[in-house]
């Protein structure tokens, strides 16, 4: 479990050794590490919706939350975690290539109230690992025609989720904090679905310290 501090907002994330997070008793019991009885996450669909505190029950792939001291989340296995953060405003979002390809980053920031927008890219598969079909670059070259997204190599196209996380944050001013730059599939301590983790998750929460 890695924590990290950004002035009054925290950042947690957790490796292997800590448990599946997909199990609400393992995921109680590492809110109780931090103080809490539980952490909040949204009903994940690989949408790309935001939602409020209020709004948890439905579909979604991140929450915002202006609260203080209640711990939000997501649960991965090789998309990106994406805390979008400042000293009042949190947003955490489930970044799989769906809700980043149909904008979910934009809908977590239409939600902040202040321009001023940080985010921390926690742990998920990189482009040394996430090997695509070229039915899924022609969709995203129709859209995006950014150049680094891809790589083609002897044995495939293999696609850099992080390189497209930042051109996003990038291109909508949000300035990024911290990038975890480990990749899921290569290290051992990590949850990947790619590696045969098909229901085991790594969770990234966080939370504005009162």
């Amino acid at each position: 479990m890695k924590h990290f501090k950004f002035g009054n907002i925290n950042i947690v994330y957790t490796e292997k050794e800590d448990g599946n997070q997909r199990n609400r008793e393992v995921r109680n019991n590492t809110a109780s590490k931090f103080g809490f009885e539980k952490i909040f996450i949204p009903v994940q669909k690989h949408t790309n919706k935001v939602v409020k505190l209020s709004e948890l029950s439905k579909d979604a792939d991140g929450i915002y939350i202006e609260e203080k001291n209640v711990p939000i989340g997501v649960l991965t296995a090789d998309c990106v975690p994406i805390v979008l953060f400042n000293e009042n405003e949190l947003a955490v979002v489930h970044g799989g290539w769906r809700g980043l390809f149909n904008g979910i980053i934009e809908n977590a920031i239409s939600l902040f109230k202040r321009n001023s927008v940080k985010a921390f890219i926690g742990t998920n598969i990189r482009n040394c690992c996430y090997q695509v079909q070229d039915d899924f670059v022609e969709n995203f070259k129709s859209k995006y025609p950014y150049k680094n997204l891809f790589e083609k190599r002897e044995n495939g196209i293999y696609f850099n989720l992080n390189e497209f996380t930042k051109f996003l944050l990038k291109s909508n001013n949000v300035e990024l904090a911290y990038e975890t730059k480990l990749c899921t599939k290569c290290e051992e301590n990590l949850y990947s679905y790619r590696k045969g983790n098909i229901e085991e998750r790594i969770l990234t929460f966080a939370w504005i310290q009162r």
